[in-house]
């Protein structure tokens, strides 16, 4: 279990450090340890993280891919927290594909979870991805309504910058 959380670290500070073909490679490594451990848990985190690095490297279908595969494992173990988190990473790579009906359906998911569990800050950031895809979907009316929720859910998580930007960008369409 040690050397699988090794590679997954090793994933972490090969990304930020600006190699993303190696983390790919670290964070699949971490994934397949942790599978053949049969450590569900981790193994979905190992596959979000995979999911992650691969979008930001212009890979989105396997991004997709493997978002997928890490909602489905936090739902087999009954992870709230990091299902949401995935569903939310799962609409990122679904807007960036241009798939914007099925990008709002995961930001969807994504803040019922967050709001079951009073992650505030959570539920403002997805409402901001929420509101974003909707005014690339040229209704305008539905993103600053999401943007208005989004400043209030980061007034309730004590974040004022980013309430005042969601609040800024709502005001942008009016």
């Amino acid at each position: 279990m040690g050397e699988a959380i090794a590679w997954t670290s090793l994933g972490i500070a090969l990304e930020e450090t600006g190699q993303p073909e190696k983390a790919i490679n670290a964070h699949t490594r971490a994934r397949d340890l942790f599978q053949a451990a049969e450590d569900l848990h981790r193994e979905a985190m190992a596959w979000d993280s995979l999911g992650a690095t691969l979008l930001r490297t212009g890979r989105t279908e396997e991004a997709i891919d493997a978002h997928t595969r890490a909602r489905d494992l936090h739902q087999t173990v009954g992870d709230r927290l990091s299902e949401a988190s995935t569903w939310n990473n799962l609409g990122a790579a679904l807007a960036d594909m241009g798939r914007v009906e099925e990008a709002i359906e995961a930001y969807e998911k994504a803040l019922e979870g967050y709001r079951e569990i009073d992650k505030w800050y959570e539920t403002g950031s997805t409402l901001s991805n929420l509101a974003l895809a909707h005014k690339n979907a040229a209704r305008p009316a539905e993103a600053r309504t999401r943007y208005l929720q989004s400043a209030d859910a980061y007034t309730r998580a004590n974040a004022p910058t980013e309430a005042d930007e969601a609040q800024s960008a709502a005001d942008s369409l009016t």
